[in-house]
């Protein structure tokens, strides 16, 4: 069963969007407090893509990729140097396309939550957590937000489960991580 409900289309601002956070995994210092996809690690790596391409010297001193080691250390093994490679590697391909065709988001849908699945689910309230938050597609918009785009069509979503604490994916995901469901 999904664990949110597919609603309507709708034309959102990328400034308006938000990544998820998520206790424990997400370093909120190493985002300085500070969600939104225009100021994120995200956008920094796609910007850098844009000007340097593949640079591994430069992108070992991004925030992202100091996250994406941030979440080895924490007890996701499945984060090693090779996968963080293969995954950068990944996202590196996405903006180049992204930058040559400007893939049509209505054929694989970004999805998005009104309000933040950590705080629709969990009841987490936080000062610095709040907007629209993207549920599957910050890697399409991180590129569009460096390629200077304004606006995207997403797919509006609901939680299915607000307020029953039910980790649907994230049980087997989060499960080595210490900390993240208190």
């Amino acid at each position: 069963m999904p664990e949110i409900i597919k609603k309507k289309w709708k034309e959102v601002r990328l400034a308006d969007l938000h990544i998820r956070y998520i206790p424990v995994v997400t370093p909120i210092e190493l985002w300085n407090y500070d969600m939104s996809l225009v100021n994120s690690p995200h956008v920094e790596l796609m910007r850098l893509f844009d000007k340097h391409g593949l640079n591994w010297d430069m992108i070992k001193k991004t925030r992202y990729y100091k996250e994406r080691r941030h979440r080895y250390l924490i007890g996701t093994k499945r984060w090693n140097r090779n996968y963080i490679y293969y995954h950068i590697d990944k996202r590196y391909n996405l903006f180049k396309s992204m930058k040559k065709k400007h893939r049509d988001t209505k054929k694989s849908p970004i999805s998005v939550l009104k309000h933040p699945f950590w705080t629709t689910r969990f009841g987490l309230e936080e000062k610095w957590l709040g907007g629209m938050e993207i549920h599957n597609g910050a890697g399409r918009c991180s590129a569009l937000v460096a390629l200077g785009k304004e606006t995207v069509n997403v797919r509006m979503c609901k939680d299915m489960y607000p307020g029953t604490g039910k980790k649907g994916k994230f049980k087997e995901k989060l499960k080595n991580i210490e900390g993240v469901w208190q």
